[in-house]
């Protein structure tokens, strides 16, 4: 019995690539899913209740468009605190400023429209001291042998935690909307348990593996001067630019369409129950067959399926399409964010092979992503407020992706051949 139950784990090790795997990075991994879970349990939630607040979107639109705005300056100011205290520390500092968050929300719950850009900031400030650590340890956890298949388990765990939590928080929200006059019980509820899931999760941070390579004075200046001598890093970084684009508008904008047509949290878990078993199916597909001589294959068949989907929604826009929508984009776009990832990564292994590089050209790359994500929430807010005109904005978005394919197809095919000519770090 004993025996079966090993032949059972290890095939099943096999299977998801967990064998793949190294020690120090199954530990962050492990770690990573927790914050996922915490973060998770609001990160949904905040745009429905800032509409729920003010009865339409534009509160919502404005509210993310402020995050990105700031959140390369809090890649910024993590970078420099990463490079004296180091990336674990950082990933700290995080946790416990998300904590202060959901505190603060606890206490403004009813009027928390008046402080969304102090809201904003504090989400941009904590994301970008956690996402700091994680860009920092995670070419360090890994190789190019087996960065795809870690990122793809990443992914996968990601999966698992947006099927699980925002259907769980959005039946509660749901379930509580009349015990309370205001009907903001649920979301009460929801940042309590953020806290407890964070208090806990921040204590596993001792577990993970010190910093391997020290760091040296980080510069801003410096890393941006790199970036734009050096074509590869450039071309990697403007594809980051181009993917935010539609990346960082859909990642909310779709549930918001839902929640316009029918007001109702629990809807919105639906949806992410669906999307999310979707994304765990894309990452064990990439985490089986992706490898660096494929990733552009994927980026395209992906970013032409979801193109194709988008025309969907001119013959009909309603419940059930955006739903089916949500299902397919949920799929596809990790055919172009994986892929992407594992670029990234290995272009951050090939030309930065200090801490304090690979910390510098995160924040570059911040900036770029982030003024991607900007920009896409401008044109879906200058798109008109009707329905062809979501849809066309969304369509819009969506055929610009190919501009992000072809620079990453550029970054791949010199990546092949690439040898370290950077300047040397003071």
């Amino acid at each position: 019995m004993k025996n079966g139950w090993k032949r059972l784990y290890g095939r099943t090790k096999g299977l998801l690539g967990l064998d793949r795997l190294t020690g120090a990075f199954r530990t962050f991994a492990l770690l990573h899913f927790g914050f996922l879970i915490f973060n998770n349990l609001q990160t949904v939630f905040i745009n429905t209740l800032f509409f729920r607040l003010t009865g339409g979107a534009d509160t919502t639109l404005q509210y993310n468009l402020i995050t990105y705005v700031f959140n390369p300056i809090g890649t910024t100011l993590a970078m420099y605190y990463a490079s004296k205290k180091g990336s674990t520390k950082a990933m700290r500092l995080g946790f416990f400023t998300f904590i202060l968050l959901y505190a603060f929300f606890l206490c403004v719950m009813d009027a928390a429209v008046w402080f969304m850009p102090a809201i904003a900031f504090l989400v941009s400030w904590a994301g970008g001291y956690y996402w700091m650590g994680y860009s920092i340890k995670v070419p360090l956890y890994t190789t190019d042998e087996n960065r795809d298949v870690s990122l793809s388990v990443i992914g996968m765990g990601t999966g698992i935690v947006n099927l699980m939590m925002p259907t769980v928080t959005g039946g509660i929200i749901s379930a509580c909307e009349g015990v309370m006059e205001n009907g903001l019980l649920g979301y009460y509820i929801m940042f309590a348990l953020s806290i407890a899931v964070a208090l806990v999760t921040v204590s596993y941070l001792k577990k993970l593996p010190a910093d391997q390579v020290a760091f040296s004075k980080v510069s801003l200046i410096r890393g941006f001067r790199k970036t734009f001598r050096n074509p590869l890093m450039l071309e990697t970084v403007s594809a980051e630019c181009l993917k935010g684009i539609r990346e960082g508008t859909l990642a909310f904008y779709l549930n918001i369409l839902l929640f316009e047509l029918i007001q109702s949290e629990a809807l919105i878990g639906v949806n992410t129950l669906l999307t999310g078993l979707f994304s765990i199916f894309a990452y064990w597909v990439l985490g089986k067959r992706l490898k660096p001589a494929t990733r552009i294959r994927y980026m395209t068949g992906g970013v032409t399926t979801m193109l194709a989907c988008t025309l969907i929604l001119f013959v009909r826009m309603d419940v059930a399409t955006i739903l089916m929508f949500s299902i397919i984009n949920a799929f596809f776009n990790n055919f172009l964010i994986s892929p992407g990832n594992g670029i990234y990564y290995s272009v951050v292994q090939k030309t930065c092979p200090t801490n304090t590089e690979s910390a510098e050209f995160s924040t570059v790359k911040s900036f770029f992503l982030d003024y991607g994500r900007v920009a896409g929430v401008l044109l879906v807010m200058l798109m008109p407020k009707t329905t062809h005109g979501s849809i066309w904005g969304i369509l819009i978005l969506t055929v610009l992706q190919y501009a992000a394919v072809f620079v990453s197809s550029l970054a791949a095919k010199r990546l092949e051949t690439y040898v370290h000519q950077g300047e040397p770090v003071a």
